[in-house]
């Protein structure tokens, strides 16, 4: 990769490049109209001074005929070894007046024009350069030389040594404002991106893998602090779609292995027996397995919807009376095959602002696990108050105090070694729907042994 390339490859690179680029531009303007501007003010002003002094030995000469080259001793036109030279001419091109300062070596015959000088840079008669104005100054009727040509010179030399040394200081001086301008640029540049590489490696040191990972987008500015911000949340939401995506497939492989397992061997157990009442019970077996199949799917995806924001709440007026007797009668024949008894005590009518389906789920999971893990013969007591909160409360001898946080967790397991009956799907289910309608779950174990689950918070409808 070239260095050009390397350099745009880069934030720091393109900033730098790109004031690097703006400063050189503006400097050498600068310098280009700098040196317009000293050329114009040297010269002109020496220009001016040749004109003056080409003015006035016009004046001389026009009302002097024959007399011209006394200007040579006349204190206004004395010239020096070096400096200004002055010749005139008649209308034959002939010589009329030459300056001492030339030693007999004459200037060539410059072009002129009346009524305007016209500027020259020649070479003096003494070799160095020099520069030269002429002028055609028309003469009286009768003048025999018709009009005369003056013209007055002077060495440029000292002003070109003085310009240069001009140009070499700026030059210096700007090739010095150039480089510390770079170099404060550069360091400007990298200072203000120092939160950028930071929030990049930030970015870059991200595990996947750790459940708590987050940006550190502290000392942003302002501009930026938005988009780290919505780049957080994005990776704080892929991060838990990860987990979830990983809990899914841990969870299903987990938990269909056995139904899967029973439902293929009571397939092949009717398969190779004879009598049709056999073959019947092991279908009706089977069924009983892909039921809870179902309903274990069923669970699993309704988690995950939940907990990936697929499924929102869509409030409306709810009668939790009417819902959770409605969940009792679901649950009687479950119930009465096991000799439990369900004991409802609500008010007549428990109006509250909920999503209904949720509200239904949450009542049906506290309903359905306490039926499910009461001992035979045990009595479930489900309690609604007016404002909506409702307490389950059901004999759990195979609880103990050490159990009850991890009641929450998918598939936990009770007894020595982590095997035993569920705690299961069911409170996961119903804390995930209690999170999403914005309500607390409490699992408490009481003093008579009884697991408690409270859910408070809804929302009663005006009255």
């Amino acid at each position: 990769m070239s260095w050009a390339r390397r350099l745009t490859a880069s934030l720091h690179g393109r900033l730098l490049l790109s004031l690097a680029t703006a400063i050189v531009v503006s400097l050498a303007v600068w310098l280009f109209i700098f040196h317009i501007l000293v050329r114009n003010e040297l010269y002109g002003s020496y220009d001016d001074s040749l004109v003056a002094h080409m003015r006035a030995l016009a004046a001389y000469a026009v009302k002097n005929p024959g007399a011209e080259g006394i200007a040579e001793y006349m204190p206004e036109f004395r010239t020096q070894q070096h400096q200004e030279f002055f010749q005139v001419w008649d209308a034959a091109g002939k010589v009329l007046a030459l300056s001492d300062s030339s030693a007999g070596r004459t200037l060539p015959l410059l072009d002129a024009k009346p009524a305007m000088p016209t500027f020259h840079d020649i070479e003096l008669p003494d070799g160095h350069l020099g520069r030269a104005v002429a002028q055609e100054f028309p003469l009286p009727e009768g003048d025999l030389r018709g009009h005369i040509v003056v013209a007055m010179a002077g060495e440029i030399q000292p002003l070109i040594d003085l310009e240069e040394r001009l140009h070499l200081f700026v030059f210096i001086g700007t090739f010095a404002t150039v480089v510390a301008s770079l170099a404060i640029a550069s360091y400007s540049v990298r200072r203000s991106l120092r939160p950028v590489e930071a929030l990049s490696q930030s970015v870059s040191a991200i595990n996947p893998e750790d459940p708590d990972a987050r940006l550190h987008i502290g000392g942003l500015p302002g501009e930026l602090a938005p988009v780290a911000a919505k780049v957080q949340a994005m990776v704080r939401q892929l991060i838990e779609a990860i987990a979830r995506e990983r809990r899914f497939a841990r969870n299903v492989a987990h938990e269909l292995r056995t139904p899967l397992a029973e439902a293929r061997m009571l397939a092949e157990v009717g398969a190779l027996s004879d009598d049709v009442e056999a073959a019947r019970r092991a279908f009706a077996d089977i069924g009983g397995a892909t039921a809870e199949l179902e309903q274990i799917v069923e669970s699993l995806l309704s988690l995950s919807r939940y907990e990936s924001g697929m499924q929102r709440p869509e409030p409306e007026p709810v009668d939790l009376r009417a819902e959770v007797t409605h969940q009792v009668e679901v649950l009687d024949s479950a119930a009465r095959a096991r000799h439990l008894e369900i004991a409802l005590e609500a008010p007549g009518e428990a109006w509250v602002f909920t999503d209904a389906a949720l509200a239904r789920r949450l009542i049906s999971n506290l309903l359905g696990n306490a039926v499910a893990h009461a001992p035979a013969g045990a009595r479930v007591e489900a309690r609604l108050s007016d404002d909506g909160e409702l307490v389950v409360d059901n004999p759990a001898p195979q609880l103990t105090p050490a159990d009850i946080p991890r009641l929450g967790e998918r598939f936990f397991r009770i007894g020595k070694g982590g095997h035993g009956s569920h705690a299961g799907l069911g409170l996961s289910l119903a804390q995930a729907v209690a999170r999403i309608l914005g309500l607390e779950l409490s699992l408490a174990l009481t003093e008579q042994g009884h697991l408690r689950a409270v859910a408070r918070g809804f929302q009663p409808l005006p009255g």
